[in-house]
């Protein structure tokens, strides 16, 4: 990585609400820099505006220093923006690699931008103005949220029979960019610039079963870092939108040496945020299998942020003090004494938030749980 592409992604980042709009060039297209909305790691998130139209968009930026393996994590985000389309979860608009001078790749992700902001924008204004969302507004808002993630936990493969001995091998080997696959993409939306397939992505289908078995297998996706940063918020106010679909991955891991525990923690610690990060996670041992049930610990705790302002595990922490990782390996937390919601919404909290996550509800019964809440609400 270019020390001066360095120096310009820290100086938008802290420039950026002062300088008069600097402009990038991506598929050679112009686009104004308005500001910075995020960042991390080796990406940075801004809202852009493309100059020729007047559209504005959440420019990804994501650098990729460490060489292929790199770009094709990158890429392997697209790839999920890709695979999962729902209207609770954000659509890829248009995507690009580029080189820089020095050899370093960047992936440039196209994104909608929605004026709303995000879940945890909103839980910090309720914060500053001590207000609260009315309960039937979280029910609905999260209903919505448990479908976004329905998807996920109910992928299906894609139907394609396999027509002879050849064709079962090809499907045993890694897939190739699954944007330019499945999509047959081979220029950008927005340009005549082609994209860069990546090889040997990690979406790899599992291995070949029965033709009939095959057929429409559930292979379940968990998100992996559910809280209220990545929820988008509708620009009519009213609908959640899913996003940041980076750290998704295949959801059924079974660990089989201390290795493939190690990795999963150091998994865990990368991408999930700690105060919504299942106990499983914290804990990975061999024997265990892990599964989609850390999201439902994860949506348990940005529920829990929605009504009360943070974390359960943060605001016990902040009360009494001691270790994040103990408090949440031992489900401790409490409700607020002054709480202006039903014991029915704090039940389905509490179902949410058990320890085993045997004992967790799956996404099916958490949407009937929030259906029969809205239909009946009580205290």
């Amino acid at each position: 990585m270019s020390l001066l592409s360095v120096f310009r992604d820290t100086f938008y980042s802290a420039a950026s609400c002062c300088f008069p709009n600097p402009t990038i060039q991506v598929n050679k297209r112009t686009f104004r820099v308005i500001r910075l909305l995020g960042e991390g790691g080796f990406s940075f998130v801004y809202l852009v505006q493309d100059v020729s139209t007047g559209r504005n968009f959440a420019l990804k930026k994501i650098r990729c220093p460490f060489g292929s393996q790199a770009v094709a994590d990158a890429m392997r985000e697209i790839d999920m923006y890709r695979m999962f389309q729902h209207a609770n979860i954000i659509k890829v608009v248009d995507t690009s690699v580029m080189t820089d001078k020095d050899g370093t790749k960047t992936v440039y992700i196209f994104l909608p931008y929605h004026k709303q902001g995000n879940l945890q924008d909103s839980i910090n204004a309720n914060n500053i103005n001590k207000t609260h969302f009315p309960e039937k507004e979280i029910l609905n808002f999260f209903r919505q949220v448990c479908y976004a993630i329905r998807v996920l936990h109910t992928h299906r493969l894609p139907d394609v029979p396999m027509k002879n001995p050849e064709e079962e091998e090809e499907a045993r080997k890694p897939r190739q960019n699954l944007i330019l696959l499945e999509n047959n993409l081979t220029t950008s939306p927005l340009s005549e610039e082609p994209l860069v397939p990546v090889p040997a992505l990690s979406y790899v289908p599992p291995p070949p079963m029965e033709h009939k078995k095959e057929k429409g297998t559930v292979v379940p996706f968990a998100h992996r870092d559910l809280k209220p940063g990545n929820i988008l918020i509708s620009d009519d106010g009213q609908s959640p939108i899913l996003m940041d679909l980076g750290s998704t991955m295949r959801a059924h891991v079974v660990i089989k040496t201390r290795q493939d525990a190690l990795l999963q923690q150091d998994l865990a610690a990368e991408n999930c945020t700690m105060t919504y990060r299942a106990p499983e996670l914290y804990d990975v041992h061999t024997g265990m299998e892990l599964n989609e049930k850390v999201d439902i610990w994860s949506l348990g705790c940005t529920l829990y942020a929605t009504a009360y302002g943070q974390s359960p595990f943060e605001a016990n922490i902040n009360e009494i003090g001691g270790s994040l990782s103990l408090a949440i390996l031992n489900g401790q937390y409490k409700f607020p004494t002054q709480d202006p919601y039903s014991e029915s919404l704090r039940n389905l909290i509490r179902s949410m938030l058990i320890v085993d996550p045997k004992e967790r509800p799956d996404i099916h019964t958490v949407i009937a749980a929030f259906d029969t809440l809205l239909q009946n609400p009580g205290h």
